[in-house]
C-alpha cells in the first residue's frame, strides 16, 4: 500500500501570481482646481489610474499623447466646453468612454452631449462619480 502523504509533508509550490490588472485610465478635466483634485483623489482611492488637466487644450496634449479609457469633464471649462472636448476626443479615441458633469441640468446640454456620454449633475457625491466610471467602462452607462 502506497502511503497518502498529508497536505502539510507536501514540497513547496511556487506560488501562486494573480493575473497582472492594468488600472483603467481616467482623465479627468477641471477648471476648478480643488474639485479636479478631489475627484481625482477619490478616484484613485477606488484603483483608477487618473491624469488631470485644467482646460480642454491641456486635456488633448495628453489624448494625443495617451491612451484613455474613460474622460470625465466638466462641461463649462472656462475656455472650450467639455462637449467639444468630448466630441474631439472621440474623433482621435473611439473606444474612449465619456462621462461628463455640469451644474446645470443634462436637457440645457442635450443637443450637444456625444451619442452615448454619461451625464452628471453637479454637485455629485463621490460615490456617485465611482459608480458612473464603473459602468462607463462596463459600457452599461444609465445617465
Amino acid at each position: 500500500m502506497i502511503p497518502i502523504s498529508p497536505l502539510w509533508s507536501r514540497g513547496s509550490q511556487a506560488p501562486y501570481a494573480a493575473p497582472e490588472v492594468t488600472p483603467i485610465r481616467v482623465l479627468v478635466v477641471e477648471d476648478d482646481l480643488m474639485v479636479g483634485a478631489v475627484a481625482a483623489e477619490a478616484l484613485e482611492e477606488a484603483g483608477f489610474l487618473v491624469l488631470i488637466a485644467a482646460s480642454a487644450e491641456e486635456a488633448e496634449i495628453i489624448l494625443s499623447q495617451e491612451k484613455i479609457d474613460v474622460l470625465f469633464t466638466d462641461i463649462n471649462l472656462g475656455g472650450r466646453d467639455g462637449c467639444d472636448l468630448a466630441h474631439r476626443a472621440l474623433k482621435a479615441q473611439p473606444d474612449l468612454q465619456v462621462v461628463l458633469a455640469s451644474g446645470r441640468s443634462r436637457r440645457c446640454h442635450s443637443a450637444r452631449i456625444p451619442v452615448g456620454a454619461a451625464f452628471l449633475a453637479k454637485p455629485y457625491r463621490l460615490s456617485h462619480l465611482i459608480d458612473e466610471l464603473h459602468r462607463a467602462v462596463q459600457g452599461q452607462s444609465i445617465s
